[in-house]
């Protein structure tokens, strides 16, 4: 999706014609044509950095579930991925926060039948989401904790 903004804003400022229509109206219902170019940057920036997020999610699950699979439990891998996953989550979810007051604030713009404004999806279960990420988290860090003095005593 980010690809397809990408292109738009491209072939907007770099198509005449395409300018020459706005150019004429530099202003649409009291704002700049230039906010409106400025808002889509912001927003396929934001874009990108959620994709990256994501990306980084799934790869740090995928190698917990791997450490898991050959019976790696309490390790210290496991709690820096647990540590890298909660910090990649964190990060989506401010982006997504974000996000969502950008769509806010220029809500006639983006989508004008929109009427699942006050709980937002994506934010509310990113942050849900964080919440049980982080208690998980704590137990991986008592259980290494645990592991320790039961390796010791053996």
């Amino acid at each position: 999706m980010w690809i397809a903004m990408g292109g738009a804003i491209l072939f907007g400022i770099h198509n005449p014609d395409f300018r020459a229509g706005f150019e004429s109206s530099m202003y649409v219902k009291g704002v700049s044509v230039n906010r409106y170019v400025e808002v889509l940057i912001v927003t396929l920036l934001l874009m990108i950095l959620m994709s990256i997020a994501a990306f980084l999610i799934c790869r740090y699950a995928r190698l917990i579930v791997k450490n898991i699979k050959q019976e790696v439990y309490f390790a210290d891998s496991n709690l820096n991925l647990l540590k890298k996953l909660l910090i990649s989550v964190a990060g989506y979810t401010i982006i997504s926060i974000i996000d969502y007051i950008i769509f806010i604030t220029h809500r006639t713009w983006f989508a004008k039948s929109s009427n699942n404004v006050l709980y937002p999806s994506g934010v509310t279960t990113g942050l849900l989401f964080l919440a049980v990420l982080y208690v998980v988290y704590l137990v991986f860090k008592y259980g290494m904790k645990v592991q320790e003095d039961a390796d010791s005593i053996i």
